[in-house]
Order: structure tokens, then C-alpha cells, then sequence
């Protein structure tokens, strides 16, 4: 039986609001003005098998009810199935990688269904799973067979990029577009009739101003600022780590809306240029410090007990070696159910903003490696929730019908 550590940090933080917003009330609240928490740090008995952590748990996904966490081995086709109740290794489900059951290389989604079911969308193919490892439905969009206008033959490697499967199953959502370029748009697939719709991004263009190539006679590599999509109680939305704009997708309605807000405690975006393309390791990671240092934002996070969302940014310090580990200036954006603007706080207590973190039963619970044993930093949040109503969105609504 592993040891359950329980260190408790408690971490008072206070900030004025500054600046003037539009209003109904003169002083508009700010509900995380004297923001604080505690922290208890939980560890997850594996038994007599082991966890590999080795690459984090980049890909997870949480069941309905939020008692699993299915963590995806990245170094294998293992999922293992994580009881939050209880901290216990429940089991380990084995897939494939390869033939008509298999879940394919280079994962970039994974979704856990009701009746515990998987889905997997890698490079070259994507597909609904059962927890026996069968594949009980093939997913895998091909651009020659859709009939949606606009599509384009480049977009034939980019179509499961953060490929979604809506909740029902019958759409698919992703976000192909020009890898160098680092141009992204939203692709609405019907999945029996191969037809839909293809959205502009304009709001998230600026992705694309930071991204860095280094072609060299002996390497390329190429540096990106992330664009996300995701799918949070079948709402879908839309984010870019150098803006703080938020798209909201409404399916019902083939409509985007585009949320702005106007930020006090730090830059509403990146400002200051790179150069996106370099000829020596030396200028790539010089550039990417240029943009690491300037602010980024994470992606949205709900707490469904609570009906707020959090939204995580960081300013990276500057490093004089790049050896050295990234330390962050970590910064907190909360929102109502409706994504109106509430109140923002630095957090001089974190030095990273928390990983493949979420919220269960109105804590937000983050992965940290133990020991090389899994564990969740479990953050408890006091707010200034009095007289929250007062305040007034300082977001500008702008709804773009396709």
C-alpha cells in the first residue's frame, strides 16, 4: 500500500482591482480580490503495477461522473483506469497500435464515452473503442470523401488535429490548417452524411505571428503557440495561448461568438514580434525565448460545482541558460457559467501554471509526479464571492454567423 501524503500549503493573496470598466456599479467586484487556497497533495496507489510517467499524463480523460481518471500511456497502448475516490490503480486496459483494431501512432485526442467507451484520434486514423480494445466504429475523416466547402487538399494531414467527437457521435470537430504557416480553422463534420461546414479563426490568427521554423542542412524544427479546441458539457470553445479572445461554437446554429475582454494585471495578448524563421539552434532558442517571456494563456477550465470558469496565463522568466528549468510568473482569470468577466489575481505562490488539471467536486485537482508515482496537487479556493452580482462583464460579444 502506498503512502497518501497530505503537505498543506495555505497561500493568501491579495490584489486591487485597477483600471475603469463599463458598469452598472461604480465599483465593479473583482471575486478574486484576496484570493486564497490550500493545497493537499494526494498520491495514487498503484499496487503491484506501475504507473509509467515517464512522459506525464498528456493524454487523460475523465468518466461523467468524475470518480476515473483514464490515463493513456504514451510510451505503449496501455489505459490506465484511475478510482479519484479512492487513490487506487482500478485497472489496465490493453489496446492495440496496429490492424482493423488499432488506435494508431502519435495520439492528439482521447475522450471517455458512457458504457466506458474510447476515443482515440491519432495521425492517420481515429476510431470509437470498447474496454475489450475492439474498435466499434471508424472515425477517421478523409478529405476526398467530405463534401464541405472550402476544404483543401493540405488539410488531408491536418483533420485530426484535436479531432472531437460530439457527445451524441454523430459530428466530429477538429482544427486543420497550415502547419508551417501555423493557420488553424474550425471544421464541422457530420459523420454519416461527410458534409459540413468550415469556420474562419481571424480572433486566433495571431498564433501563427509566433510560430518559429529553423531549416538548417541538418535539423528542422518548428516551434508553435498552441490553438484548442475543446468540448466542455457539449459546449464547444475555442482558444489560442497568445490572446486571452475566446470563441464560443454553438453547433445548433453553424454560429461562432467571439468573446474579448480587457485584462488590468497583464497584457491583453502578445505585442513584441519574433522572427519565424532562423538558420541555427542558437536564434531558435533565442526566439522562442522572446515569446516565452511574453504573456500566455492556458485553456479554459470549468468547475461545474461552483458554475465558474478559470483560465490559467504565465509570463515565463528569462533564463541566462536554457538548461535551467522554465520558472513562470503564474496569473488567474475567473468567469461565470456564461464566460462574463469576474476577477484576475496573480499567484506569486506557483511557479507553473498546474498540469492536466481539473475540477472534482469544486477543486481543482493537478497531475504532479511523486516519487515517480502519480499524484494530484488538490487546490481548495476561497473567493470574494459577496455581492458578486454587481459586477459588470468587461467583455465585448461579437457573434459571426457563417
Amino acid at each position: 500500500m502506498k503512502k497518501i501524503l497530505f503537505p498543506t500549503l495555505i497561500a493568501a493573496l491579495a490584489f486591487s482591482c485597477g483600471g475603469e470598466n463599463e458598469s452598472r456599479d461604480s465599483q465593479p467586484r473583482n471575486i478574486l480580490e484576496n484570493f486564497s487556497f490550500t493545497v493537499d497533495t494526494l498520491v495514487v496507489d498503484p499496487g503491484e503495477e506501475i504507473i509509467n510517467l515517464s512522459q506525464g499524463i498528456r493524454r487523460s480523460s475523465l468518466s461523467d461522473d468524475k470518480k476515473f481518471l483514464y490515463v493513456v500511456d504514451n510510451t505503449s497502448t496501455l489505459v490506465n483506469k484511475v478510482n479519484l475516490d479512492n487513490l487506487k490503480l482500478e485497472a489496465i486496459l490493453q489496446f492495440e497500435k496496429e490492424g482493423p483494431n488499432g488506435i494508431g501512432e502519435y495520439l492528439s485526442s482521447f475522450d471517455v464515452y458512457p458504457g466506458e467507451e474510447f476515443f482515440f484520434g491519432s495521425f492517420r486514423t481515429s476510431g470509437l473503442f470498447n474496454s475489450q480494445g475492439e474498435k466499434i466504429m471508424d472515425l477517421t475523416p478523409k478529405a476526398e470523401e467530405l463534401e464541405i466547402e472550402g476544404i483543401k487538399e493540405e488539410f488531408e494531414y491536418s483533420l485530426t488535429n484535436h479531432l472531437t467527437l460530439s457527445s451524441d457521435k454523430s459530428e466530429m470537430y477538429a482544427l486543420p490548417g497550415d502547419f508551417l504557416e501555423g493557420t488553424r480553422k474550425l471544421i464541422k463534420i457530420d459523420r454519416d452524411s461527410k458534409t459540413g461546414k468550415l469556420f474562419d479563426l481571424p480572433a486566433l490568427e495571431i498564433a501563427g505571428q509566433y510560430r518559429i521554423v529553423l531549416q538548417s542542412a541538418e535539423a528542422m524544427s518548428i516551434y508553435l503557440e498552441d490553438v484548442v479546441l475543446q468540448k466542455i458539457k457539449d459546449q464547444y470553445f475555442l482558444t489560442a495561448a497568445p490572446t486571452n479572445k475566446i470563441y464560443r461554437f454553438y453547433p445548433e446554429l453553424d454560429s461562432l461568438q467571439l468573446l474579448e475582454y480587457n485584462f488590468t494585471i497583464v497584457a491583453n495578448q502578445k505585442e513584441k514580434p519574433i522572427s519565424n524563421t532562423v538558420s541555427s539552434q542558437e536564434e531558435f532558442q533565442s526566439e522562442m525565448e522572446k515569446a516565452r517571456i511574453q504573456i500566455g494563456f492556458e485553456p479554459l477550465i470549468f468547475d461545474d460545482k461552483n458554475r465558474l470558469f478559470y483560465r490559467f496565463g504565465r509570463t515565463y522568466k528569462p533564463r541566462e541558460d536554457i538548461e535551467q528549468p522554465l520558472v513562470a510568473t503564474v496569473f488567474l482569470f475567473a468567469f461565470d457559467e456564461n464566460l462574463n468577466f469576474l476577477g484576475e489575481t496573480e499567484i506569486p505562490e506557483l511557479e507553473n501554471t498546474p498540469s492536466n488539471a481539473f475540477f472534482k467536486d469544486g477543486k481543482l485537482w493537478s497531475y504532479v509526479n511523486v516519487d515517480d508515482e502519480l499524484g494530484f496537487a488538490v487546490m481548495d479556493f476561497e473567493l470574494n464571492m459577496k455581492n458578486g452580482g454587481d459586477r459588470n462583464p468587461s467583455e465585448k460579444e461579437l457573434n459571426i454567423n457563417n
